[in-house]
């Protein structure tokens, strides 16, 4: 079916962001829906709880619609960790759980200091980055969390991270934001650096934009991500 490899791109993004577009309040879930070309291809819930020092953060990622109907995908994911005086997000313990038709994995990572310690991928990868030199990078969820939550339209995007979810290294760079009335628009950039390709799809590299919408605090909200396929765009909308 055509549709299901700008899908899977689209899979890929949200595996590398699969956490909160959530706010300063201590507790919020959200959802987020899927689509490619106005077709819908999937869901995303989200769960998160922080405090000014901490944070804990539960994604869920599942096909939806047609493609739910002909292709068996969810991650399950959660991570928690500490929040610095500068704002700056640490992980401490990450666990997820996907399941496609290719395999049942589960991973877990735990981290001190801002490296990672501990990582248990079950079933291996054939091939996967060396821990040891993975100092300085997120988890996914934490990742998402640090450049998703709501925050200052000035404060928003702007900033490269390192993704370590076990399996893979991924680059997040996002442009600095633009602003058009009460909408604010990031350029990005997702890129794998190491580590096998997603089960769903083998792209390294590509562009998407993060939009974010202005509340009445000034802060921006994240709305939807998007990115363009030869299938048409792919969305993930947030639906409340």
């Amino acid at each position: 079916m055509p549709i299901l490899p700008a899908a899977a791109r689209a899979v890929a993004l949200a595996l590398a962001l699969a956490g909160p577009g959530t706010a300063q309040a201590e507790s919020e879930v959200a959802a987020f829906d899927f689509y490619v070309s106005g077709i819908p291809v999937g869901k995303m819930s989200l769960d998160t709880t922080r405090s000014d020092t901490s944070y804990t953060s539960r994604s869920r990622i599942e096909a939806a619609g047609v493609v739910g109907m002909l292709l068996t995908f969810y991650y399950d994911g959660q991570s928690s960790g500490k929040i610095a005086g500068d704002g700056t997000v640490v992980p401490v313990r990450f666990e997820a759980h996907s399941k496609t038709p290719r395999t049942d994995r589960r991973s877990a990572i735990d981290w001190k200091d801002g490296a990672p310690v501990s990582v248990n991928v079950n079933p291996p990868r054939k091939k996967a980055p060396d821990p040891a030199k993975q100092a300085g990078t997120l988890d996914p969820i934490s990742a998402a969390f640090a450049i998703l939550r709501d925050r200052p339209g000035a404060e928003l995007c702007d900033e490269t991270l390192m993704v370590f979810d076990g399996s893979r290294v991924s680059r997040l760079r996002l442009d600095p934001p633009v602003a058009d009335g009460d909408t604010i628009t990031c350029a990005g950039n997702y890129a794998r650096i190491e580590g096998e390709a997603h089960t769903l799809s083998s792209q390294r590299e590509f562009p998407f934009e993060l939009v974010f919408a202005r509340q009445p605090n000034g802060d921006g909200r994240l709305e939807r991500i998007q990115t363009d396929t030869s299938f048409g765009r792919a969305v993930l909308e947030r639906r409340s």
